[in-house]
């Protein structure tokens, strides 16, 4: 018979293949692996099973392959065997351990929402959970059913895991979110499907929390408030930024938007996640808060009053920058991020408006002198606080 006859061989799909090879290596090098690092996961009839549908397993499993890599390194190849030390270089599989993490992120989900509310061939596992993080979600439940529609409030029935998974799946990717899986879960799905990837910004517990207290009505006057254009931004940059919006009100939020979002950008909306932050600027004008806008989304209410109150418009972003650059982030929010420390922050302020300054260059002046006012309080915080 001439090859004339034959039907044509289908494609090779080497992505398929690659895929198939993937999911073989976890369940069977890397798993014998972990359970060496791990026995006491042998006492589960399927340990592989267990560890991919109990987040707290499987976070605790990702971590081993970066803090014990070593034991791994025989699977950790590139295309011609050789060892692959870095997580974003593509391995044997053509993919980097970074998107292998990411597969193996999205198939904790659906193992987590297949267990928790059964499949049509399954009914719902018991989920394990410890004391602290069933704390947690118990106050995550309660607050999704006391501000969210009932509706909305997922039930125990077959499908309800699917359609978890369908909502959630394109935003996992990172190992820092198996152990959100449980709280993500409590979000009503009509919410995961409105945020988008803005469900990534919310890293964790309390962060998936405070969105649940927002409540619907506060996201729905947001939506009446922002152009369809700005609303996506929310979403996508800071969801919790809704609750500032809405406390705002239109005329408000206009005043703001036009008096800083140019110079802000996305981090406009962190600015909004704080509400005493947005009451100070309410009294403040524009041109003060333009002057501030680089530093809006990290400093407190009370910083904004104190700033105001005792510098001059052209000192602000002066005193603002050396106190950032001096002072290190960490410290810097601290002291003048919110809640803030209200007595170090009036201090601070007194000092700079007590500084001589060259009348002939008082700005170059205020840049020379205010190192050394940060400088004291560095090297003794305590007297420096007593005025010393």
């Amino acid at each position: 018979m001439s090859d004339k006859g034959k039907p044509a061989a289908k494609p090779v799909d080497k992505d398929a293949q690659n895929r198939k090879e993937i999911i073989r290596t976890i369940k069977g090098p890397v798993t014998e692996r972990v359970l060496e690092l791990i026995p006491a996961l042998k006492s589960y009839d399927d340990p592989y099973g267990t560890v991919m549908a109990t987040p707290d397993l499987l976070s605790a499993c990702l971590q081993l392959v970066t803090t014990r890599r070593e034991k791994f390194h025989d699977v950790l190849v590139d295309v011609d065997g050789n060892t692959v030390s870095v997580d974003d270089v593509p391995l044997r599989c053509e993919r980097t351990l970074n998107q292998i993490v990411g597969m193996v992120v999205r198939s904790g989900a659906k193992a987590y929402a297949d267990h928790r509310w059964g499949t049509a061939q399954k009914p719902p596992g018991k989920v394990v959970l410890n004391p602290q993080a069933k704390s947690l979600l118990d106050k995550l439940t309660d607050l999704v059913k006391g501000k969210w529609s009932e509706a909305e409030v997922p039930k125990p029935v077959p499908t309800q895991g699917d359609k978890f998974y369908a909502a959630i799946k394109d935003h996992l990717d990172y190992d820092w979110q198996v152990p959100l899986i449980p709280y993500f879960a409590e979000i009503p799905i009509k919410l995961i499907n409105e945020l988008g990837k803005g469900v990534t910004t919310l890293r964790t517990p309390e962060g998936i929390m405070a969105l649940a207290d927002i409540g619907r009505h506060s996201m729905e006057q947001a939506r009446k408030i922002l152009s369809d254009e700005m609303m996506r931004e929310m979403l996508d940059t800071q969801p919790l930024a809704a609750k500032g919006v809405a406390f705002l009100g239109k005329e408000r939020y206009e005043f703001l938007h036009g008096a800083v979002y140019e110079k802000m950008g996305e981090k406009f909306w962190e600015m909004c996640v704080d509400c005493d932050r947005l009451e100070a600027m309410e009294v403040q004008n524009a041109k003060d808060l333009e002057n501030m806008a680089e530093w809006l989304h990290q400093i407190s209410g009370e910083t904004i009053n104190q700033i105001v109150h005792y510098l001059q418009f052209n000192q602000i972003p002066i005193f603002l920058g050396v106190a950032l650059e001096r002072l290190g982030e960490e410290k810097f929010g601290e002291i003048f991020g919110p809640p803030g420390n209200k007595k170090l922050i009036k201090i601070f302020c007194e000092k700079t408006q007590r500084t001589p300054l060259d009348p002939s260059d008082p700005h170059e002046d205020l840049k020379r002198r205010l190192p050394d006012v940060f400088g004291a309080y560095l090297r003794s915080p305590v007297d420096f606080e007593k005025g010393l």
